[in-house]
């Protein structure tokens, strides 16, 4: 099973905790983006299992990352997890709506994020 992950965050920091959960699982190949044109370029390249997505980053938001990788039949499989500070129950059914599959709220612990890589590569798969 591919195990392609593309993590879309404007912060470095925050980059670096996702990609050091996401090396935990065996066999992932892992792809950075920092906002999210960067995220559909890589998208357009080839095909991921699973999309971290924060929802504030500057020249393309989480919100229109999301509605344009959900209109997109070539990813109708990925699934996609929020990481964001946004703490609304609205956005959070706003991000559910569009098609987001997981909704983390910063500062995420890696327990959480470990718990969804989980659940999209699950052990011996």
């Amino acid at each position: 099973m591919n195990k392609k992950i593309l993590i879309c965050e404007d912060s470095p920091a925050m980059r670096q905790l996702i990609a050091l959960a996401a090396r935990g699982v065996k066999g992932a190949l892992i792809d950075e983006a920092d906002d999210g044109v960067a995220a559909l370029k890589k998208l357009k390249g080839g095909s991921y299992n699973l999309l971290f997505v924060d929802l504030n980053m500057p020249v393309m938001d989480g919100m229109k990352l999301i509605r344009a990788v959900r209109a997109d039949p070539a990813h109708a499989g990925m699934k996609i997890a929020v990481v964001t500070t946004e703490e609304s129950a609205e956005t959070e059914q706003q991000a559910r709506t569009l098609g987001a599959d997981y909704y983390l709220r910063k500062p995420v612990a890696r327990r959480a994020l470990e718990k969804v890589l989980g659940e999209v590569f699950p052990a011996g798969a």
